[in-house]
């Protein structure tokens, strides 16, 4: 017989109603009553196993304890006491009381543990773990006030269902997991988990329950031996502490059993479970059951490790590797550092929806053609829109060498394109001596082509600042190698073809004297100077070479009659060696401001060689710290590291002016091959010593990130990133367009064009070295910005002062290394604003994507008119940038259909 829980009355086997009351009945099912030397089971409701002799109960169901309870059943009875279904009748809401055995509560030592069980356990609070409420005494009887759970414990369920489906599986353990990583996270270790101790309420949750020999993870260590021997890792029947790894053995243990409706192993005694531990190896869970998740295979094997170093970190870690499960998340809550792989592994998929993957491809190219369109009136290369190509300047360049009569052509020559600093800086000083012409009108310049010339091979020399400005390895320009040996020429020419200046390094010796006298005439002519529009005047400018005789002259240009010039002209020994037509806006170089401009160099370069050696010893001590401990993506940044130095490796080869003498053709490669390594182990050094830091605090903005690092080009996650990365920086360069444009379309003053390297209208070489070499700075800045935000907040402990902070330091760092943004401007914190976005919404793959796109399209030669000689490099750059967001749409979608559900169906129709 059985009685009602409602008013005690006794009820038949199988009854579904009460006779008496007339409340509905759950089945009850009669087992075998709790084993005396097991601890108690969890608090279990009306199906829970109850003994099936009630007169051995301490109490009769109606029984009134403490003027508060009313005995309802006795749910069972364990080495620690009977445990009772009782009604709050103060609260009206059932609870299971928990009494300590008579026989043990005289105990000093029983009792104290019994507290101490209401002590720890009171100090969790989760979904997933019983709670405890009170400790009353009654009649000189300890009984702990517990949450009452209507449902069955697992060792029952699986006594009577064999094993869990693997599904249900994966959600008991996610909820065991997660109420165990809530008790370790009040440093709490539990000591006693097995299927006994876990609930399976009637909703299908799990709830871990008897924390009776639990302890706290300060005093395990004092704790002494306790728990089921069934459960318990190896160490613990050696004698040694309990700790988090052992709940997680138990837990691995638990795990096994539930997945496969057996127990890890089976002995009789203690000493043959030692044997068991030391001898065998844990069998697997694929050779018991067929639907085991790999993931949950492995788990489990590493929860069971002989070795508790070889477990799991931690519960939040095991919950990481749960299918399904946030791992970041869970590693975050827990104050690890997930690992790369774990990074990469992480749930997102980054699948676009057709119109949003469609919206963001369209938007990247309409961005690409309306910066060329802007181009023409916002770049100095659209407003001058040079009509002369690079072999006609050729042409001309050998031209004035023949008419000054040197060898034409010259044994070696170099040539390229510049633009005039002098007009440059006169064009953005807040107060210039001079009326300035437009870029249109001014002459000479501002657009010069430089042409090099020498009877023996041309070799550029420089070295002091290759760390500064790598990309000049092995590149002639118009001061390297110096004009000093002797039939070294320099031709400067405008973008029409004049002649602006000349410059021919006289011999060193010579014996025959010269008297004949020079017609500069044509020379002037050869500059579009009519001697008409001259006055002779003294000379006023000293020659670069060495000269003995000298001409000057004042005047104008004949079409512009309202715009001063003044031309040098010089010679040696009766042959032109000098020829210049200076603007106004030139000014002589003041001496004193030349020495007080050195030594404030000279201070500015040992504060950067200070502050750079400072932070690169930091950077070190960073990298060899996360070595030390394991922190750093070793892989990661071994492959990062070979990138920048693959890429910088390539850009320098293809833009380097190769020599032909082999020698210096083999110092030029060792050049190129110590540049590329240094900025190789750069990008590795940075990436091992801020990585950790991002991936610590910021995981979910690296997944992409760590996706392409490990090879997966085609994720739609890394897809995704890429393509909102290229919008992004093409709206920070479109920002610097119409911050230009815009004043002059609403009638402002114009401001000066972008101005600047444009070595990309040389040669396609130089196009092929943008790309390639802007990889170093636009890969590491990513990293960088969020590990020195993760730094910032753990100094300013504010969010909201962290972002403030990092804005206004990227802000200086942005527009500072972008020339074409004035500082303190709207544009400049529009710019920034996009650059943050990308980086802390989207993640380090889209904000690297931006600065490289930003540096990329700054620096080519964009145009709409496919007529104009340079339009190659635009349509390299559509190419380029077009296949990338093609591929990048196709990859983002996931494989759906580029044109919608309706279209597959057509399809399959």
């Amino acid at each position: 017989m059985n009685q009602c829980p409602a008013c005690s009355a006794a009820v038949g086997q199988g009854s579904q109603f009460c006779a008496n009351c007339g409340a509905a009945l759950a089945a009850v099912r009669p087992t075998t009553p709790l084993s005396p030397t097991t601890p108690v089971a969890a608090p279990a409701g009306v199906r829970t196993p109850r003994p099936n002799n009630d007169g051995d109960a301490r109490f009769l169901p109606g029984a009134m304890l403490h003027e508060r309870y009313r005995i309802i059943a006795l749910l069972g009875r364990g080495g620690m006491g009977e445990v009772y279904r009782a009604d709050d009748i103060k609260l009206g809401q059932p609870v299971a009381l928990k009494f300590l055995p008579e026989s043990l509560a005289r105990d000093a030592d029983a009792r104290e543990r019994f507290f101490a069980e209401v002590r720890i356990g009171r100090q969790v609070s989760h979904p997933n773990v019983c709670r405890l409420y009170d400790v009353i005494e009654v009649d000189g009887h300890l009984c702990l006030s517990m949450e009452y759970v209507d449902g069955e414990d697992l060792a029952a369920l699986l006594k009577r269902i064999g094993r869990l489906p693997a599904d249900k599986a994966v959600d008991f353990a996610r909820d065991v997991t997660a109420g165990l990583a809530a008790a370790h996270d009040k440093g709490v270790i539990h000591r006693d988990l097995k299927p006994a101790n876990i609930m399976i309420d009637g909703k299908g949750r799990a709830r871990i329950t008897d924390f009776g020999i639990a302890a706290l993870a300060d005093d395990a260590a004092h704790a002494g031996f306790a728990g089921t021997p069934a459960y318990m890792a190896p160490e613990q029947l050696d004698g040694a502490p309990a700790s988090v790894r052992t709940d997680l053995y138990a837990l691995g243990a638990v795990l096994y059993e539930a997945f496969t409706g057996k127990r890890l192993f089976e002995t009789s005694s203690i000493e043959q479970l030692k044997a068991l531990h030391a001898n065998t190896v844990p069998p697997s869970l694929s050779s018991s059951a067929r639907d085991i998740p790999p993931a949950v295979e492995e788990l489990v094997r590493r929860c069971l490790a002989r070795d508790p170093n070889a477990r799991p970190l931690s519960a939040l870690a095991v919950m990481a590797a749960l299918p399904g499960g946030d791992p970041l998340q869970a590693a975050i809550a827990a104050g690890e550092t997930p690992t790369p792989a774990m990074v990469a592994a992480a749930g997102k998929v980054g699948d676009l929806s057709v119109v949003a993957a469609w919206g963001l491809l369209l938007a990247s190219l309409a961005g690409l053609i309306l910066l060329a369109a802007l181009a023409a009136r916002t770049t100095m290369i659209g407003r001058l829109h040079p009509e002369l190509s690079l072999e006609l300047l050729n042409a001309k360049a050998e031209q004035v060498l023949t008419m000054f009569g040197y060898p034409s052509p010259p044994v070696d020559h170099a040539a390229t394109f510049a633009f005039d600093q002098d007009y440059l800086r006169a064009q953005t000083a807040d107060d210039h001596r001079v009326s300035l012409p437009t870029p249109e009108s001014a002459r000479p310049g501002p657009l010069l082509f430089e042409y090099r010339g020498a009877q023996q091979p041309l070799v550029a020399k420089r070295a002091a600042e290759l760390l500064f400005s790598p990309g000049e390895v092995g590149r002639v320009l118009d001061n390297d190698p110096p004009l000093s040996r002797p039939g070294m020429t320099r031709v400067t020419l405008d973008r029409h073809g004049q002649l602006t200046e000349f410059i021919g390094v006289p011999p060193d010796r010579e014996d025959a004297e010269a008297t004949h006298a020079i017609d500069w005439n044509a020379a002037l002519s050869s500059a579009g100077l009519d001697a008409a529009h001259l006055q002779p005047s003294k000379s006023t400018w000293t020659a670069p070479v060495d000269t003995d005789s000298k001409q000057a002259w004042d005047g104008t240009y004949a079409d512009q009659p309202d715009v001063p010039l003044h031309v040098e002209a010089a010679a040696y020994r009766g042959k032109p060696v000098w020829f210049a037509v200076i603007g106004s806006w030139h000014q002589p170089h003041d001496p004193s401001f030349q020495v007080l401009a050195s030594k404030n160099l000279s201070l500015v370069l040992w504060a950067m060689l200070i502050i750079g050696s400072a932070l690169m010893i930091a950077i070190v001590v960073m990298a060899s710290r996360n070595l030390r401990l394991g922190r750093g993506d070793r892989r990661g940044a071994f492959r990062l590291g070979v990138v920048v130095y693959t890429s910088l490796a390539a850009a320098l080869l293809l833009r380097a002016d190769h020599a032909p003498l082999i020698a210096d053709e083999v110092s030029l490669l060792m050049n190129i091959a110590v540049q590329a390594t240094f900025f190789g182990v750069d990008a590795w050094l940075l990436y091992i010593a801020f990585e950790p830091y991002a991936r610590r605090r910021w995981p979910h903005l690296m997944i992409s990130w760590s996706r392409l690092l490990a090879g997966r080009f085609a994720d739609p996650l890394v897809a995704r990133d890429l393509t909102l990365g290229v919008l992004g920086g093409m709206s920070m360069v479109l920002v610097v367009h119409l911050a230009i444009a815009v004043p002059s379309f609403i009638g402002h003053i114009q401001r000066p064009p972008i101005a600047v390297t444009i070595s990309t209208l040389t040669a396609n070489k130089h196009v092929a070295f943008v790309f390639l070499g802007s990889v170093f700075v636009s890969s590491t800045l990513g990293i960088m910005g969020l590990a020195l935000m993760f730094m910032f907040g753990r100094v300013l402990r504010v969010p909201l002062l962290t972002h403030v902070a990092m804005f206004a330091f990227f802000y200086l760092v942005l527009t500072g290394t972008t020339p074409q943004l004035s500082q303190w401007s709207s544009e400049g914190l529009v710019f920034t604003a996009i650059w943050y976005g990308l980086m802390v919404r989207t993640g380090v793959l889209a904000a690297a994507a931006g600065y490289y796109v930003m540096q990329t399209l700054l620096a080519m030669p964009l145009t709409l008119d496919m007529h104009a000689w340079y339009a190659e490099r635009t349509v390299i750059v559509f190419v380029l940038f077009g296949a990338l967001l093609i591929y990048a749409f196709h990859r983002s979608l996931g494989g759906k259909s580029p044109f919608g559900a309706a279209f597959s169906e057509h399809d399959d129709a």
